[in-house]
């Protein structure tokens, strides 16, 4: 079950901000590509889950309610994937609104994640563009641009952006495969009419 109280969103828009930074010292004006004209969402056929509009109420009304997990303010599902993978979708949601502000999906690495039962809903992907986990990342469309060359430091070696009205997708991958795809508001969005 997740937190009972909510967090506050600095957390998050922190997070987006050293997200930002790290663009902006890595970009070369003349590699980025266009942004998108539509919003990308991480979509599902249960939900497709969209970071301009998506409320926490319609998540829960199809998910359920999720696991607190990686920490306090996000929500965590256990989906299968692929091939029958143990994916983890965690979400987090803006205190003001309880519109979806994070969609991130991921192969858990570490030991100590939750033993979460999975639940078979079919794959996510992000649309438009089909970017899934497990494909290499030389597969991405043109709209996603690197943003942070390699480093031994860094949890994933490939890092690529596309921008969207109202936020950012990010596919993140090791080894050319991409094992994280995350969408982040990134300025307030007018509300779903």
């Amino acid at each position: 079950m997740s937190g009972e109280g909510e967090t506050p969103d600095f957390a998050m828009l922190r997070a987006v901000e050293v997200l930002a930074n790290i663009y902006e010292r890595n970009r070369k004006t003349a590699d980025v590509p266009p942004p998108l004209d539509r919003p990308v969402v991480l979509f599902n056929e249960a939900i497709p889950l969209d970071v301009t509009r998506t409320t926490r109420d319609e998540v829960e009304k199809t998910l359920g309610i999720a696991f607190a997990y990686p920490a306090r303010g996000w929500h965590t599902y256990c989906v299968f994937g692929a091939n029958r993978t143990r994916e983890f979708l965690s979400l987090f949601y803006s205190s003001a609104d309880r519109r979806l502000a994070s969609a991130e999906l991921y192969l858990p690495k570490s030991d100590r994640a939750p033993k979460l039962e999975a639940r078979d809903l079919g794959g996510f992907r992000l649309v438009p563009s089909e970017v899934a986990l497990g494909m290499q990342v030389t597969a991405l469309p043109e709209n996603f641009a690197r943003i942070m060359a390699p480093s031994e430091r860094a949890a994933y070696a490939d890092i690529f952006e596309a921008r969207f009205p109202g936020g950012a997708a990010y596919a993140m991958g090791n080894k050319g495969l991409i094992e994280r795809i995350a969408l982040y508001v990134l300025k307030a969005s007018p509300p779903a009419s």
